[in-house]
């Protein structure tokens, strides 16, 4: 019997090196593959993050249904330091789950200790539409100094504001690169004005 495209790519990944491995798993896993072969993807995934630490399957641990995903999460992040990239893929996670103010907080510090990494704020873009997270994407906009990370938040911004549909949809960011140029601005003062207008339809 033929495997699911879904199965097949993800074996793929997981013997993948190099760029290819930059990849990453395709993130309709759990959804996608056939029900004779959840028990297998699920060994496999639960042996990736508890052995290998493969933070990159992390997300699909609260979708897994013979092992308790989330509560290892929860033990994971535990043991995370902060600043990490681990700690913030985690409380992320976990956050989407039941948007328990406990894991945002963690979020926020990773930002604040290492304002510069551009990872955090990626991250961030790819979250579902929420208000801590719209606001987190305000404030990292107003107050950091790189335009790069300023230029990522503006598209999470927008993203949770329904303007993009999807950050990873890179014609639907060209296709809005006109507001997003209105967010550009090396003055703090200024940016805050920006978003107030933006938040009054005004911009």
């Amino acid at each position: 019997m033929e495997n699911s495209k879904a199965y097949s790519y993800f074996i793929e990944q997981l013997n993948a090196v190099g760029t290819k491995r930059m990849d990453g798993y395709y993130p309709k896993l759990m959804e996608e593959i056939y029900d004779w072969e959840r028990d297998e993807i699920e060994d496999i995934v639960w042996k990736q993050f508890c052995e290998k630490e493969d933070i990159d399957v992390a997300a699909f641990l609260p979708k897994l249904k013979k092992y308790q995903g989330v509560e290892k999460l929860k033990e994971m992040l535990l043991t995370s330091t902060v600043p990490s990239e681990r700690s913030v893929t985690l409380s992320i996670i976990l956050y989407e789950i039941n948007e328990d103010k406990t894991y945002l907080e963690i979020i926020k510090k990773n930002i604040e200790l290492e304002p510069n990494k551009m990872s955090n704020v990626s991250k961030l873009i790819y979250c579902k539409p929420n208000c801590k997270i719209y606001e987190l994407l305000v404030e990292i906009y107003i107050n950091s100094e790189s335009d790069i990370i300023r230029s990522t938040a503006v598209t999470g911004i927008l993203y949770n504001k329904g303007i993009i549909t999807n950050p990873l949809d890179l014609q639907e960011i060209i296709k809005n690169i006109d507001l997003e140029r209105k967010f550009d601005s090396d003055d703090l003062t200024e940016r805050k004005k920006i978003i107030e207008k933006f938040e009054k339809h005004q911009l």
